[in-house]
């Protein structure tokens, strides 16, 4: 029993990359490109002397 187990874990964990890999979109890109504008956004202030409050950043 503890034979087919063994021998079952690696069949399924090649199914499991072989379908990832298959099934993978495109890559995730993340940020800004370059030349690219960034719009002003409000972030909520945690730390410092503006704790508690809204900040606006441009």
């Amino acid at each position: 029993m503890r034979l087919r187990l063994a021998a079952a874990i690696p069949v399924v964990v090649a199914t499991i990359a072989v379908v990832g890999a298959s099934r993978a979109g495109d890559p995730v890109k993340s940020g800004l490109g370059i030349g690219d504008i960034c719009v002003p956004f409000d972030v909520d202030d945690v730390t410092g002397p503006n704790k508690g409050t809204t900040l606006c950043y441009r």
